[in-house]
């Protein structure tokens, strides 16, 4: 071992070594920079006072060495362990490059007494040992310091000799007494150098033994640190130990508890459960395994090949009942199979086996046998009722378009035609009301029976739902066979149906279309053939009719003609005309109907007939007819007090239940007041069931506002709505009005009849479809108090009803003026 500052030898610790490591780098490193950094301004300082010469550049050159000598020293410490050869080389090859120097300046000085040796060179010399001090270290201060002493000592010697033979003969005196001085003039400054040098040895063998000291002592707090520490990690491997031990018997009796659920969830799985080896020996199987093919338990224990166990289910006809052999191979092989499948097998018991196959790692697999045959059959059920339906077990709506879809393929008609009948019973819903749904839901089944009974040689028969049934046949000539099928129908469930001891005849309104002339899809197809069953039953109970494209235009134009009145009533197409009523009594203008139009940008004026209907049908006439009432009343409140508006409420606004709410709301955003309202309702309004309507009308009639019975003698007219609701007013429809002739005359027999019902009830009446003056003075005289109609004045628009009130006023008041 290297021993530290000549001291005895000793292991030093790891840290001491560190420690004496990074102060050695740190040393050789400042060293490095101190000599170099001399150098540099050595250079400078003899640049600047010599001109540059012979002596010069080897001066230069010993400065450029001891540069040189600097940088190695640098690169040297970057080494994991520090080349102390190579450094020792180094000090000895830096004190010569510093000697060789002193003797090129000493030799440069060419006068008198040159023998003296100048003092800077020594200063130099003295600085170059100096700097070693930094390392800490005894050894590079000793070699400097041997080298220099020797060095110095050398150039003391041969310094007479660096003298000329002119310089000693030009002043001989003078020369022999530097000669005889000099030996004890540089005496001392070996004396000095020889003492620094052992000063500086001494204080680096000191420094280093307290940073020895230091580094032992931090050792040995970090030994006394790990030995506590140490004894801590004991104590927890310990504790830590005993907790494993512990740990390890909660996880022995985990585990045996796992073996326990692990034993009991395979006994007790629903499907069969095995495991082979690579070689294709069985390692485990549970009971259901064993349960699904029968095997013995001389099977069922370990070791047993799979081949002896395919083969036992073939002994006991377990097997798909084709060719045993081809059987074998096939499980054999499906074993070897390096991917996870599974697969069906149908059992020669009829049983359906689903055979999963999972391989394992490093060979084998593990396999499940799960018996599917139940599922199988739901399954088969459930694939069924998709396909049929579920009342009468006919093929629905589904197979019915997969069947047209396969029917309508061009190869499959060559040449032949499709038709398809739709046909609905006609009115089902009132047999449903009389006997009850039970015995509506068993006249289905009775029809679908003996439609699949009686209506051979048609392609299906289907329920597409509801009362609606549908055939379909494939002809090369479908207009006979059409027109024959219709009859068949008819024929067959012309006769009656006996059910429950109850005795049902029914007709069917039939609808045909055929493809792909009527459609070339089955969508088009369907929708064709329920555009002519629409008409059929237009027509009335039993009829039937051929798809035309007339009615597939006129359904179009419907549709249309629904979407342009939503664009009419966001763009404002739509105009209250208002039609005056005459107060018979007095000849003024007691009030105005509200009559709706609509301006339609292509078709112009359309008149209410023309789409009335449809928007009850569509439901769109609540938001019309809230529309319409509101704008009348906005407008009537510009009116005198003393004339009413009158304004149609339909069906479809008191189904929605809000015509209260929407009478309130354009009373209010108008300030109408509520006795200037009349609102008209059909007899239609009043066959609905229940008492809503009348519950509706009696909380309006609470408000002040008047109620009105439209059309009055006309439909399902009845006595009773008058006891059942207060009515203000009633309309006498038109009908009597233009069949009013001379006496005797049943029209007029009517209209005395509702003139006093009405008097003797304190109801107003209104005779409309006035034409005529000998019209108006009938009604007149047979006490009719309000008149209507295009003689007493036509539709006008709100700007027209504002001209007809003020030619009223100035009559009214040459009649004041004249009573």
């Amino acid at each position: 071992m290297r021993a530290v500052g000549g001291a005895r030898r000793y292991n030093p610790s790891r840290r001491l070594a560190q420690t004496l490591y990074e102060q050695d780098v740190k040393g050789e490193q400042a060293i490095a920079v101190a000599q170099g950094s001399i150098a540099l301004l050595a250079i400078f300082a003899y640049g600047e006072t010599h001109a540059l010469s012979g002596l010069l550049s080897w001066g230069t050159l010993a400065l450029g060495a001891l540069i040189v000598s600097s940088v190695l020293r640098w690169f040297l410490t970057k080494r994991k362990e520090l080349p102390e050869r190579l450094l020792d080389a180094l000090n000895v090859f830096d004190v010569l490059a510093v000697l060789s120097l002193i003797w090129i300046y000493h030799a440069d000085v060419d006068s008198p007494g040159s023998i003296i040796i100048r003092p800077p060179a020594f200063a130099i010399l003295l600085l170059i040992v100096t700097v070693r001090a930094w390392r800490l270290h005894p050894r590079p201060i000793a070699i400097a310091g041997l080298v220099a002493l020797a060095g110095w000592s050398m150039f003391i010697c041969l310094a007479p000799l660096l003298s000329t033979s002119a310089a000693a003969a030009s002043d001989v005196r003078s020369y022999l007494a530097a000669l005889f001085n000099l030996p004890a003039s540089e005496l001392v400054r070996i004396l000095s150098l020889a003492g620094l040098v052992l000063i500086l040895v001494g204080g680096a063998y000191k420094a280093r033994r307290i940073l020895g000291r230091a580094a032992h002592a931090a050792d040995y707090g970090e030994a006394l640190e790990a030995a506590q520490q140490h004894l801590q990690e004991s104590t927890r491997a310990r504790e830590q130990a005993e907790a494993a031990l512990a740990a390890l018997d909660r996880r022995d009796a985990e585990l045996s508890e796992q073996n326990r659920l692990f034993n009991a969830a395979l006994e007790n799985m629903t499907q069969g459960l095995c495991m082979f080896d690579e070689d294709q020996k069985l390692l485990v199987c549970n009971d259901r395994y064993i349960q699904i093919y029968g095997l013995s338990k001389e099977l069922a224990k370990r070791g047993t090949p799979f081949r002896k166990i395919v083969e036992s289910r073939i002994e006991n006809g377990l097997y798909d009942g084709g060719d045993p052999a081809a059987y074998l191979e096939e499980r054999l092989a499906s074993a070897r199979e390096a991917v996870r499948n599974t697969r069906l097998h149908e059992l020669g018991d009829g049983r359906v086996i689903a055979i999963t196959h999972e391989p394992m790692q490093g060979g084998g697999w593990v396999a499940t046998h799960d018996d599917v045959t139940e599922l199988r059959r739901i399954e088969a059920k459930l694939s069924h009722l998709a396909r049929h339906d579920a009342l009468t077990d006919l093929p629905n709506r589904v197979q019915l378009r997969e069947r047209m879809d396969q029917a309508l393929i061009g190869d499959a008609l060559e040449g032949s035609q499709l038709v398809v009948l739709l046909f609905e019973i006609d009115r089902f819903k009132e047999v449903n009301d009389t006997f009850g749904p039970s015995i509506g839901d068993a006249l289905l089944q009775a029809v679908a029976q003996r439609l699949r009974r009686r209506l051979d040689g048609v392609d299906m028969v289907a329920r597409v739902g509801g009362d609606e049934f549908a055939v379909l046949q494939l002809t090369n000539e479908p207009a006979k066979a059409a027109d024959a099928l219709v009859k068949r129908v008819h024929a067959v469930l012309g006769t009656s149906f006996d059910i429950d001891d109850q005795s049902v005849t029914i007709s069917v309104s039939v609808g045909v279309a055929v493809g792909p002339a009527d459609g070339k899809d089955p969508d088009e197809l369907l929708k064709a053939a329920d555009l002519a069953l629409n008409r059929a039953k237009k027509d009335g109970p039993g009829n039937s009719r051929f798809f035309e494209r007339e009615l597939d235009e006129r359904v179009r134009a419907r549709h249309k003609l629904e979407q342009d009145m939503r664009v009419g009533l966001r763009e404002s197409q739509f105009e209250l005309y208002y039609q005056p009523q005459l107060n018979l009594a007095d000849n003024e203008i007691a009030g105005f109907e509200a009559l709706l139009r609509w301006n339609h940008p292509e078709r112009g004026v359309i008149s209410p007939v023309e789409f009335v209907g449809l928007a009850e049908d569509t439901g769109f006439i609540v938001q019309l007819g809230e529309w319409a009432l509101r704008e009348a009343c906005q407008e009537a409140a510009s009116w005198p007090k003393n004339v009413r508006v009158a304004v149609n409420l339909s069906v479809a606004q008191f189904r929605s239940g809000h015509v209260r709410q929407s009478v309130i709301q354009a009373l209010g955003a108008s300030s109408l007041s509520p006795s200037r309202l009349e609102l008209e309702i059909t007899e239609s309004v009043l066959m609905q069931e229940g008492t809503e309507v009348a519950d509706a009308l009696g909380r309006l009639q609470d408000l002040g506002i008047g109620i009105s019975l439209d059309d009055f003698g006309t439909g399902f007219s009845s006595l009773g709505y008058l006891t059942r609701i207060r009515f203000d007013k009633i309309k006498i429809d038109k009908h009597f009005i233009s069949e009013l002739r001379d006496e005797p005359n049943s029209a007029l027999a009517v209209l005395r009849s509702v003139v006093a019902l009405s008097k003797s009830l304190g109801i107003t009446t209104v005779a409309e479809g006035i034409e005529t003056k000998e019209q108006l003075e009938r009604v007149r005289a047979e006490g009719c108090d309000e008149a209507q109609g295009f003689y007493v004045g036509r539709p006008v628009t709100a700007r027209e009803v504002a001209t007809l009130l003020s030619r009223q006023r100035p009559r009214r008041q040459r009649q004041s003026r004249a009573s």
